[in-house]
């Protein structure tokens, strides 16, 4: 069996963040989970990784805590399933929502 083909989450972020810019964080937080649930299912855990980290980016950036740390929450969990220890590029990135 071939493996899975990389996506991309250019087509999820497209969707989701113009979302985030125009006050829409409700619809936003929604595809978000949306998107990244599919990507897990398809064991593509670095794109739904790179939409979690986003997404909940910019809705802390935005002022929407409880989305953005919801987010969070499923950024961890996908880690979890991926089976990846702690490295510098993960903390690196929780670090980056701290902060921002």
């Amino acid at each position: 069996m071939p493996p899975a083909p990389i996506a991309s989450s250019s087509k999820a972020l497209a969707a989701i963040l113009p979302q985030i810019a125009s006050g829409q964080a409700y619809e936003a937080h929604q595809k978000a989970r949306t998107f990244a649930s599919r990507y897990v299912k398809s064991a593509q855990y670095d794109t739904a990784i790179d939409v979690l980290f986003q997404s909940a980016r910019e809705l802390l950036k935005a002022g929407q805590p409880g989305s953005g740390i919801d987010l969070v929450s499923f950024l961890l969990d996908v880690y979890e399933s991926k089976g990846e220890g702690v490295t510098e590029e993960a903390r690196g990135k929780l670090n980056v929502i701290q902060r921002d």
